[in-house]
């Protein structure tokens, strides 16, 4: 998998973002962290069961919690005060996703999720809010029912969404009945941190498993979600899942530091028409180099089936020179995305066939009569 990391390298620290300074952890903490339940006995009990609602954002952030300090004693060997618990990758996400507005309504039918209306609500049509469900109530549940957590599997249920409460499982037994072999890789997951001989690397390739796993099961369920948004969130949406097949190829640790310098570089805000990387006015240099990236990325993906490695050389005036490199696909990096395409925007194509024995040959990418050349390097170490 060395042959990744070039990329991987570019979507995530080559155009460097550094946390610097003396900091403390907590300084970097998901909004309202202190304020979510971080033990079972805040949530309200009913007939000997916790009832957590994932509908209100602290409910389902306190899930988060939760396993983060569940797990906290299983990563002390890596480095001290849980900072190398790779799954604050969860929350950190579920926190930019609440910061930058992507868990509101996004048909404007409610004022979920709005700061003029109920600002704590998920909204159940919001397909941020629905993608991520899956990665807290299949992971949290999966934690329960491998004994990390403390509790029996019939001690703790979810409340379901207010409409299409069929796609949703609730607990441990349903979700288990709902998607058995992702459940199962949650559960080797939860096996492999009790294991005194697992590598962080091990630990990596398990969660990302179980993590790419949780999101293909529903991708096709939630895609017409998308139709609330503009062309350029949708798009993004895409964009990101491609993105994390690859980010799960190349093991990308999920750590609370790296995780924090990642989003940095991701959008601060729901893209709106009009919203064209590289030029948003209102998004740093990183932020639009970045957004720009992950789209070249799924386009020619798309296109290619190879995997790419994707280099930038950003000016003023945007971007200035696009490299990829090009390594014929030997897995299934579509995982997240399916059969599912992307009928508009930039098309690759080669100037001759891309089969393996012309890996060498130029790709033109051309979008609104801006091209740029992006032709293959050799796979680096």
């Amino acid at each position: 998998m060395a042959f990744l990391h070039p990329w991987a390298c570019v979507l995530v620290s080559c155009i460097s973002v550094s946390l610097v300074g003396e900091f403390n952890l907590s300084d970097l903490y998901p909004p309202l962290w202190n304020e979510s339940p971080g033990q079972f006995s805040d949530y309200r009990v009913e007939n000997g069961k916790h009832i957590i609602d994932p509908w209100v954002y602290p409910e389902r952030m306190g899930m988060y919690k939760i396993l983060v300090n569940k797990t906290a004693s299983y990563f002390e060997k890596f480095a001290p005060d849980n900072e190398q618990n790779i799954l604050w990758g969860l929350p950190l996400q579920h926190g930019w996703q609440y910061t930058t507005g992507r868990l509101v309504d996004p048909s404007g039918r409610t004022d979920c999720g709005y700061e003029t209306g109920d600002h704590l609500c998920i909204s159940v049509d919001s397909w941020w809010a629905d993608m991520n469900y899956f990665l807290s109530a299949l992971p949290f549940l999966g934690a329960v029912d491998s004994g990390i957590m403390g509790i029996s599997s019939d001690q703790v249920t979810l409340s379901p969404p207010p409409k299409d409460q069929t796609k949703f499982c609730l607990d441990v037994s349903s979700c288990q009945s709902s998607f058995p072999q992702t459940m199962s890789k949650w559960n080797t997951f939860y096996k492999h941190l009790q294991l005194t001989s697992s590598s962080f690397d091990d630990l990596l390739k398990y969660l990302w498993d179980a993590h790419t796993s949780s999101l293909k099961d529903v991708y096709k369920v939630f895609e017409d979600r998308l139709e609330y948004y503009s062309e350029p969130e949708a798009d993004f949406g895409r964009d990101w899942c491609v993105a994390l097949d690859y980010l799960a190829t190349s093991r990308f640790p999920t750590t609370f530091i790296r995780v924090s310098e990642f989003q940095k570089a991701l959008p601060p805000r729901v893209l709106v028409s009009g919203d064209k990387a590289p030029f948003i006015s209102n998004f740093t240099a990183l932020q639009n180099t970045v957004l720009l990236g992950l789209n070249l990325l799924h386009k020619v993906d798309s296109a290619t089936g190879f995997l790419l490695h994707v280099s930038y050389a950003f000016t003023g005036s945007g971007i200035s020179n696009v490299a990829v490199n090009l390594k014929e696909a030997s897995w299934d990096h579509k995982k997240c995305l399916g059969s599912a395409g992307r009928g508009a925007g930039r098309k690759a194509h080669p100037d001759t066939d891309h089969k393996p024995g012309n890996l060498g040959k130029q790709y033109k990418v051309s979008e609104s009569g801006n091209e740029a050349w992006v032709s293959r390097g050799e796979a680096q170490d």
